[in-house]
């Protein structure tokens, strides 16, 4: 797996956003054609067959669909990342795409923030998109409310499936968060949710960060499929950054930077950021992972960000 960050450029401004490091208003830029092309070749060298388009927000790169096309003639499929707030150009190419080659996860605006015309851009491109649209969730506060989202399956067609996401820490603290003290409330948030997209055909995806402690044991059983991959998928995801440069993730930003070249693999890369890392791989975000019976067996120990600040802060 890879994420090319194809620019820094936003038209939000999320307070939980873990990519703001690499993405600030120091620097604004553009991913050129030639670095984007360097990417795919990375890709096509690595056996991964999916391009991943992040930002900033992606669809605002001027050669967006340009880069699109350039994807789908080398026989990749496309997952975009994006807000839906996207010109109505990139709109209507998305919605011309064949149906199989392109999914998109749709970060939801959540009805707290106070964003009436954000809803309904949004909204709009679910009414177009939403056969292509995996709605995403990231979860930045212990209030955090998740029913809105039950509403938006039953007025629209949407993909089957949602996506959870915690909001990490950046290693600078520069964004709201979610506490891992708070992790067992928002598990329980998680219970009641599931229980409703069980009702109605739902499938909940977890991205990383999720451990299994935050969960009663008594709900291991309905969260059974969830909880494959949960707590063992903070790992070297691999970012390339607009201006070339490759990180492990948006929050490790400030941890390790490494230059692309020609030659570069997954295996190559992954092995560099996990040397790096290797520090911290026997520590958990809470002192008591060490003695949990979870630890090692079926959670590496959460976001590597928060074991980071354990001995930062």
């Amino acid at each position: 797996m890879a994420n090319l960050s194809i620019t820094t450029v936003c038209n939000k401004k999320c307070v939980y956003c873990f990519a703001y490091d690499a993405t600030d208003d120091r620097g604004k830029s553009h991913m050129s054609i030639t670095t984007y092309s360097k990417a795919l070749e990375y890709l096509e060298r690595s056996g991964i067959n999916q391009v991943r388009l992040m930002g900033g927000e992606p669809t605002l790169h001027p050669q967006f669909i340009s880069f699109l096309k350039m994807a789908l003639d080398r026989n990749f499929d496309l997952m975009v990342f994006t807000n839906g707030l996207m010109p109505i150009k990139v709109l209507d190419f998305l919605e011309s795409i064949n149906h199989g080659r392109i999914s998109i996860l749709l970060n939801m605006i959540h009805p707290d923030e106070g964003n009436p015309n954000g809803v309904l851009k949004q909204k709009d491109v679910i009414s177009r998109l939403g056969h292509l649209v995996v709605p995403g969730i990231n979860i930045y506060s212990k209030q955090f409310d998740l029913d809105y989202i039950v509403d938006y399956f039953h007025e629209f067609e949407l993909q089957k499936e949602i996506r959870l996401g915690i909001a990490h820490p950046m290693l600078s603290r520069n964004n709201v968060f979610l506490h891992p003290k708070d992790y067992s409330y928002i598990g329980e948030k998680i219970i009641e949710l599931k229980k409703k997209m069980v009702a109605i055909g739902v499938n909940i995806g977890f991205d990383c960060g999720f451990v299994p402690c935050m969960f009663p044991i008594e709900s291991f059983e309905l969260l059974k499929e969830e909880l494959k991959k949960t707590g063992n998928c903070c790992l070297p995801l691999i970012d390339f950054l607009s201006d070339g440069t490759i990180i492990s993730c948006y929050p490790l930003n400030n941890l390790l930077k490494i230059e692309m070249d020609d030659q570069m693999s997954s295996t190559e890369l992954v092995k560099r950021f996990e040397i790096e890392l290797e520090l911290f791989k026997d520590v958990g975000i809470y002192p008591h992972c060490s003695t949990c019976p979870l630890f090692k067996t079926r959670c590496n120990g959460g976001c590597m960000a928060f074991r980071i600040q354990r001995f930062m802060h």
